[in-house]
């Protein structure tokens, strides 16, 4: 079999189970689609397949397949980040700060400090926890990240299955995700700018992220809400905004922070009024075809040993890290906002929702070299598992028909 056919019947079978699986309605109820693309990730990569039949694993990842996956897989989480980034509307938030101040900073602050304790440990305690280019504080805020991250648009897709998306509860997850979501993305830039070149040249690095922010924010960003006015301009959105993504990649790349970083930058900048049709235009190809070869790449990098004492130390801790680190910070300061305490913990559970995202931080670290295999296959594991409790419990806890706020109440 040639590698062409081999790569075409493996995009067949990621596009395919996965999404057979997940029509199961059982299965649905517990576990968005995202969740199950990575499991299926996970089970083509050396933990289950190449384990299973070592030989056909090498004769199927020959050289030109692995080279031809981590392609597509760089195309499609470059996609996905750009439109994660054209979800999180920030102008949306404004006057809702306030209000949130004390959710949004429990919802990031405790978990994070939660992963710093323990990620202190695991660097100390766990073999190889560090990667090649790791140092002991880089690590332990790598993994602190990890544990703070919420997943925006799983978190999403999980309250619209669940009929919360409109209410108060669902409206204050989603904007207290928003809110997660940027300062992660900038505690994620500023670590990759620290780590790069191994601290060299800094602060040439610190200036060309400047005129790299102001070139986005000051020249492509108003070239596109000139071009988004104007009904007879706006079939060149989509060919500028892809354009615009890859060259804010490319270019975040060459800096040091990471394309990732760049193309989850270019989603922010596009104007609010184009974002509905270019997500619709992306998002439906992206998730069905090219983001299982982004799963498929992140597992073969995972190793999931359930003998192995590190791999299950790391993932009950991290786990129960994140549970308690989101639903206490949220959950604490709700109650004190007049809350009651089954809506404050339910805010909490939704808040520990991981998804995808987890996993392309978990990308963006391990590919920077800042944490060994074993700790990148237990947090990738972690967010399964917090994904996968978040709608059950969401239900326990959310007994009663919720009723869609007034405007008075969204601005709680």
């Amino acid at each position: 079999m040639s590698s062409k056919v081999g790569l075409l019947v493996l995009a067949a079978l990621l596009v395919l189970l996965p999404w057979a699986l997940w029509r199961i309605e059982a299965l649905r109820r517990v576990a968005p689609l995202a969740v199950i693309q990575i499991m299926a990730g996970i089970a083509f990569g050396p933990s289950l397949f190449g384990r299973l039949a070592p030989e056909w694993h090498a004769a199927v990842f020959t050289p030109p397949v692995l080279v031809s996956v981590q392609g597509l897989s760089a195309i499609g989480v470059l996609l996905f980040v750009f439109v994660s980034g054209m979800h999180l509307d920030l102008g949306q938030l404004r006057g809702r700060v306030r209000g949130l101040a004390g959710l949004a900073i429990g919802s990031f602050v405790l978990p994070a400090c939660l992963g710093v304790a323990l990620g202190w440990w695991v660097a100390f305690a766990v073999p190889d926890a560090l990667g090649a280019r790791g140092g002991v504080v880089p690590f332990v805020v790598a993994f602190s990240v990890c544990i703070a991250v919420t997943a925006l648009p799983v978190l999403a897709a999980i309250l619209k299955e669940m009929g919360l998306i409109g209410t108060r509860l669902g409206q204050t997850a989603l904007a207290l995700a928003a809110l997660n979501d940027a300062a992660l993305w900038l505690v994620l830039a500023v670590l990759l700018t620290l780590v790069a070149e191994d601290g060299a040249g800094l602060l040439d690095i610190a200036v060309a992220c400047l005129i790299w922010s102001a070139t986005l924010l000051f020249v492509l960003r108003p070239a596109l809400v000139y071009i988004a006015r104007a009904e007879a301009r706006r079939h060149w959105l989509l060919p500028l905004g892809i354009v615009i993504m890859l060259g804010a990649a490319a270019s975040a790349e060459e800096i040091g922070i990471g394309y990732i970083i760049g193309g989850f930058a270019a989603g922010l900048i596009i104007p609010s009024e184009a974002r509905a049709a270019l997500i619709r235009e992306i998002e439906p190809l992206t998730v069905t075809l090219l983001l299982p070869f982004f799963f498929m790449s992140s597992g073969l990098k995972a190793m999931v040993d359930p003998s192995s004492a590190s791999f299950l130390t790391v993932t009950i801790l991290a786990t129960a890290a994140t549970i308690l680190g989101k639903v206490a910070g949220v959950a604490l300061p709700a109650r004190q906002a007049g809350w009651t305490w089954r809506d404050a913990a339910a805010m909490g559970t939704l808040m520990q929702t991981k998804g995808l995202m987890e996993v392309v931080v978990l990308a963006v670290l391990h590919d920077a070299e800042l944490m060994g295999t074993t700790v990148f296959s237990a947090l990738v594991m972690m967010a399964v598992i917090c994904t996968l409790v978040t709608a059950p419990l969401t239900r326990a806890l959310v007994l009663r028909e919720q009723r869609v706020p007034s405007a008075a109440e969204r601005q709680v």
